[in-house]
């Protein structure tokens, strides 16, 4: 193996509350008579989430509730993410043996970035692919991109994912991919490497 991808959300850091968070609200500033489960839009980059509510009769300017959401997020990020000095010693660890570290994300490139540089992780990673700059999951772009970029194959590539769409993405790659639930289960998982 010589190149590790990451999803972010889930699976370095444990945010999704917020964001989930930051989408209601927003949500419920500009429509308040919408109503939706998590479910309903889990896993996905909030154009995304707005284009489901849209096709479920809800009227709402999309650009605002998109700049409310990650004014939120921006604004409460650091109560959501911190340094884990597990995480960074597993990364370290990877990145010493040479591994190409990868990060993958349905997140905006601010979001990532500062969350990456909050936790002290982000001069690890060779390449950063956010949702700013490629497709949201579940087209595989971002994946494929960060394996050409590092001159990867499938078989040379392990993904990360914690989310069903991110899953099924991965999946169509045809890399390895090790599925986790939160940021210690990918500690765990990471030790095996």
């Amino acid at each position: 193996m010589r190149t590790i991808i990451f999803d972010f959300d889930g699976t370095l850091a444990d945010c999704k509350v917020l964001h989930q968070i930051a989408f209601r609200n927003a949500v419920q500033e500009l429509c308040p008579t919408a109503e939706f489960n998590n479910t309903d839009v889990e896993g996905r980059p909030t154009r995304e989430k707005i284009r489901i509510l849209h096709t479920m009769g809800y009227e709402f300017n999309g650009d605002k509730l998109n700049e409310i959401k990650q004014a939120y997020t921006q604004q409460h990020l650091e109560e959501y993410i911190s340094f884990n000095q597990e995480l960074f010693n597993e990364m370290q660890r990877l990145a010493i043996k040479q591994y190409n570290l990868c990060v993958a994300s349905n997140a905006t490139e601010l979001f990532v970035n500062r969350s990456l540089s909050i936790m002290k992780i982000r001069d690890f990673f060779v390449k950063i692919n956010t949702a700013t700059d490629f497709p949201a999951k579940p087209d595989p772009t971002t994946f494929e991109d960060c394996m050409r970029w590092t001159r990867s194959t499938a078989k040379q590539t392990i993904i990360f994912e914690d989310s069903p769409v991110g899953i099924q993405c991965a999946n169509a790659t045809g890399c390895t991919v090790i599925e986790v639930t939160d940021v210690e289960h990918t500690i765990q998982e990471m030790k095996k490497l």
